[in-house]
């Protein structure tokens, strides 16, 4: 299975990218739920108002069109909301600022951020967070793969490359996938460190027909990714993962493979995507 874009060599003429967290492996509301808002509430000392927090934090990052944010454009929006309150939010301009200059949300760019403005303490509160969410996610226990998702794979794995695009850490994505026993479907797998989804997909499309690629993803980040390269898409709906799955295995995947999935298809989808989501616009 390759890894790096620049050895990636296409084996069939069609090509499903498919996310990872939160699209083909359970893991994305535990790590909200258990570790992202958890440890916001901790390093802000928020505990007197947690259930509130917690239920907010949960909504936008899961279940409103801006799930898949950021986790540092989401700790900059929760601040946000609870300055707007009338909370007193220690270090939030700075945060807020970072957030809208830097040109990498990162720990890494954090820290060289810091090192730049040792005065600015929101940032050494937004880097603390942030490890504190890393520590806790490694605490978690291993959900695995949704339902459907192995025999989709297995099936697809037939007839096309099946190419992870993922904006999540390599060794976390290739642990996960190797621990339910999925990379024996994979062409490549393509995390943070080989750049956006919009990057990857620009490499990866450019092996096949782009009527022969589509995209698989359960936020707006990942339909934006295949329309900017206009790529087909296809949703895995927060809260109906396991039926989005078993959709795509029973009826899209054959219209794929025989080259009937078509634009008619694709603007049913993305209603259907869009109007899943809690106050979607």
């Amino acid at each position: 299975m390759i890894q790096s874009l620049s050895h990636y060599k296409a084996k069939y003429n069609k090509l499903i990218c498919v996310d990872s967290d939160g699209c083909a492996i359970d893991s994305m509301t535990i790590k909200h739920e258990r570790a992202f808002g958890p440890a916001l509430v901790e390093e802000w000392h928020l505990e007197d108002k947690s259930e509130r927090i917690l239920e907010r934090w949960n909504a936008f990052n899961l279940y409103e069109i801006t799930r898949g944010i950021n986790r540092f454009r989401g700790l900059e929006k929760m601040l946000g909301e609870l300055v707007a309150e009338g909370l007193d939010i220690q270090g939030y301009d700075d945060i807020k600022q970072w957030v809208q200059t830097t040109q990498s949300f990162s720990n890494p760019s954090l820290e060289e951020a810091i090192e730049n403005n040792p005065n600015k303490y929101g940032l050494r509160k937004a880097l603390s967070w942030s490890h504190k969410v890393n520590a806790r996610i490694k605490e978690l226990p291993s959900i695995g793969p949704f339902e459907h998702v192995h025999n989709t794979l297995k099936d697809a794995a037939s007839f096309a490359d099946i190419a992870i695009v993922s904006s999540a850490n390599l060794s976390a994505v290739q642990h996960e996938w190797e621990s339910y026993h999925l990379t024996p479907y994979l062409s490549g797998m393509f995390a943070q460190e080989s750049g956006t989804k919009e990057h990857c997909l620009e490499v990866l499309k450019s092996f096949y027909d782009l009527e022969n690629i589509i995209m698989l993803g359960d936020a707006k980040g990942d339909l934006e990714a295949a329309q900017m390269h206009d790529l087909y898409f296809y949703p895995i709906l927060a809260g109906h993962e396991d039926q989005s799955w078993l959709d795509f295995h029973n009826k899209y995947l054959k219209l794929f493979r025989e080259g009937r999935f078509n634009q008619e298809i694709q603007t049913s989808l993305i209603s259907i995507f869009y109007n899943n989501f809690e106050g979607a616009k």
